[in-house]
């Protein structure tokens, strides 16, 4: 076997990719620093480096190979099976001449957890053992996280999965014959972590041997971080030192990412469809949910429904002092179906705001519109909770305080946006209920997703959103207690609820 990055990645005895388009085999020759020959004129490969002056000022068109290779490039476009088939190469390939007697240079694979290398560790693994012309090259048994491979000097060479550690230090204790960074445009920099990219980087590079290379892979995301940084500085404009390669899902694996499945991820989830389909790292913000399923999944009459004796129904209120116009007390009443297999498993019965009167007339009338749907309580959150709770009683309402943090905040407002964008809840056709449905933005940092309330010019902060999401909890784990939590009581013209919050079946 030609020992190259690209002849790994199609041949049967190694990664088998035998359909490898022409921007995973330039991938391949660039960062082996090989020229491209002709797929130098594919558009796809001329888009991926940046441009057609990019691609003549490749080192590999000068035979020269890249000592940092940057593939930041959608899902399953296999930018993890040519990093590892590339660490297999450069394992064999880098020069142990200076080394001293008992000195083991290894194939270090990084990524955010121990449990996330692990998964091209094990990719490489079972080709080098599945392979009758690899397995030769290994020396004994894999461990769980170090497989040893015979250079062609005879030595042993490690390539191996570490865990992170303060300022680098997992990787300061050998000679590397290369870094594999997994998911590195999530990782941190040097000044937003203890663990962190930023010193992996900068320990590796002043212990690299001739012919190793660091290797940054991943899928675009946060517009930050070390990754984000090098893209932005160095996409278009490769040297010998830093190669940036950037690859969208239908120029690197078309036959996966077809027109159809884009356009049903663009309905269903914006960011991974400008990751995917684009190959672009997410705005700051996005919108939680797409204009396109919530005017999809909104009813065009009745602004608020008559309760059905065969409907289970659950209310949430999100409370403010309503003294002025601004800011709103809403109340959101959610039906469900009692058969799981309804068109609409959930709908918004009713949905209704108080501005510029006091908190005390707000819960009266609150009060009396759940007891339309027999409900005794509403759900509610933390604020002024003991005060609004001994208001409610005056006027016949239970308040059910529950605190919420910030994971459960996203867990919850994710949940309300699967549900949306697989069209299983009707919305009403409220125009504030829309605007502030569509105005919930999703703010992704290095350390993951938050959800973010925008504040409007009249005061609002989308403040139907939290008593909607908080109704929307309940009444799914009702659902999924097979009934349990959804006995009620007939009393005459309506129904209520004798245990939650729940009531209306």
């Amino acid at each position: 076997m030609n020992l190259t990055t690209e002849s790994l990645l199609v041949s049967p005895d190694g990664f088998r990719i035998g359909t490898a388009t022409p921007v995973q085999r330039a991938g391949a020759r660039a960062r082996d620093g090989l020229p491209l020959g002709e797929l130098a004129v594919d558009p796809d490969v001329i888009a991926a480096f940046g441009g057609a002056e990019a691609v003549a000022a490749l080192p590999g068109e000068r035979g020269l190979k890249p000592h940092e290779f940057y593939n930041v490039a959608s899902a399953r476009t296999a930018k993890t099976t040519l990093a590892v088939a590339a660490a297999i190469v450069d394992a064999l390939s880098v020069d142990l001449a200076g080394l001293g007697p008992g000195e083991i240079p290894r194939v270090s694979i990084v990524s955010l957890k121990l449990d996330v290398a692990d998964v091209p560790f094990r990719r490489l693994v079972g080709t080098l053992e599945s392979s009758p012309v690899l397995r030769g090259l290994m020396i004994g048994e894999p461990t769980s996280n170090i497989v040893t491979l015979r250079h062609p000097s005879g030595r042993p060479i490690e390539i191996a999965v570490v865990a992170g550690a303060k300022s680098g230090g997992s990787l300061a204790a050998r000679w590397s014959a290369g870094l594999i960074a997994d998911e590195a445009p999530r990782m941190n920099g040097r000044e937003d972590g203890v663990v962190n990219l930023s010193d992996a980087l900068s320990t590796i590079r002043e212990r690299l041997l001739p012919g190793a290379q660091i290797q940054c892979i991943g899928s675009p995301w946060a517009p930050a971080g070390p990754v984000y940084e090098i893209v932005c500085e160095r996409f278009g404009k490769p040297d010998p030192n830093v190669v940036v390669m950037r690859t969208n899902g239908p120029a690197g694996n078309p036959s996966y990412w077809t027109q159809e499945r884009l356009e049903r991820l663009r309905e269903t989830d914006e960011s991974a469809w400008r990751i995917n389909a684009l190959g672009e790292f997410l705005n700051p913000e996005s919108g939680l949910l797409s204009p396109i399923a919530v005017r999809r999944n909104t009813r065009e009459d009745k602004l608020e429904l008559v309760p059905d004796r065969n409907r289970a129904y659950v209310a949430a209120v999100d409370l403010s002092e309503v003294s002025s116009a601004g800011n709103a007390s809403t109340l959101v009443v959610l039906e469900v179906a009692r058969d799981t297999n309804a068109p609409k498993q959930y709908r918004v019965a009713l949905a209704r705001e108080w501005r510029g009167c006091g908190i005390e007339a707000a819960l009266r009338d609150i009060a009396a519109c759940c007891q339309r749907f027999g409900l005794r309580r509403a759900f509610t959150d933390q604020y002024a909770a003991s005060a609004n709770a001994a208001l409610a009683r005056q006027c016949g309402l239970g308040l059910v305080v529950e605190r919420t943090t910030a994971s459960s905040n996203v867990e919850d407002y994710t949940n309300l946006a699967t549900i949306i964008h697989t069209d299983a809840m009707e919305l009403p056709p409220d125009r504030t209920f829309r605007t502030d449905l569509l105005a919930i933005r999703r703010q992704t940092t290095q350390s993951g997703v938050k959800i973010v309330l925008p504040k409007s010019g009249d005061g609002r902060h989308c403040d139907y959103a939290p008593a909607l999401i908080r109704a929307l909890k309940h009444a799914v784990a009702a659902s999924r207690a097979g009934g349990n939590r959804l006995r009620v009581v007939h009393i005459g013209r309506g129904w209520t609820d004798d245990d939650g919050g729940v009531g209306g079946w």
